[in-house]
């Protein structure tokens, strides 16, 4: 009789190391560092806004931000190109560099949000709760904040504030989904 060996299923590999770990082992829960409201207000100005007429959620928030950092264009064509259905982040950062844009996405902070709407540049965050007029999965361009709350733009509304404790938690739910935009640079590579 000979005896065939066979490879080792990999979902068997797994449970091995998860008896390994032992029953201590546990996700920890992040919890968000303290963080100070701003007592100042800041809004970038010049940020097109398009509405659900225009384009629905990410398509629309991309479409924004191309537009303020000098790629035009609109939501329906990224539709066309994306698909109907909503694209994932790293379809949505894909798909701007192609576009000639430097784009990342990133698990973003509060104070990097206050930092880019100080530095001019709006950037695109989704939402894993609802906060405020924001519907869970929504994306949204941050425009602006105040001590109040931020200052956003998303598919049913124009630079509408949501306070600070709903947007902070929404955006929590979501792991700080942040998505950046911004020109080319060639000075990167001299």
């Amino acid at each position: 009789m000979t005896l065939v060996q066979r490879p080792f299923p990999i979902f068997a590999l797994a449970a091995l190391a998860l008896l390994a770990l032992g029953p201590g082992c546990t996700r920890k829960t992040i919890r968000p560092e303290p963080f100070e409201v701003p007592i100042e207000s800041r809004l970038i100005l010049q940020v097109p806004y398009y509405g659900a007429e225009e384009g629905a959620g990410a398509a629309g928030a991309l479409a924004e931000v191309m537009t303020f950092n000098g790629r035009p264009t609109s939501a329906e064509r990224i539709v066309l190109a994306l698909g109907a259905n909503p694209p994932s982040p790293h379809a949505l950062v894909v798909w701007a560099r192609t576009e000639g844009l430097t784009a990342s996405y990133y698990n973003g902070d509060p104070r990097g949000l206050v930092a880019a709407v100080r530095s001019s540049r709006p950037l695109i965050i989704r939402l894993g709760a609802p906060a405020g007029p924001l519907a869970q999965g929504d994306y949204a361009v941050v425009v602006g904040y105040n001590p109040e709350g931020v200052v956003v733009n998303s598919r049913s509304i124009n630079q509408q504030i949501v306070p600070w404790s709903d947007f902070l938690s929404g955006w929590f739910k979501a792991g700080n989904l942040t998505i950046s935009l911004e020109p080319f640079s060639s000075a990167a590579f001299e």
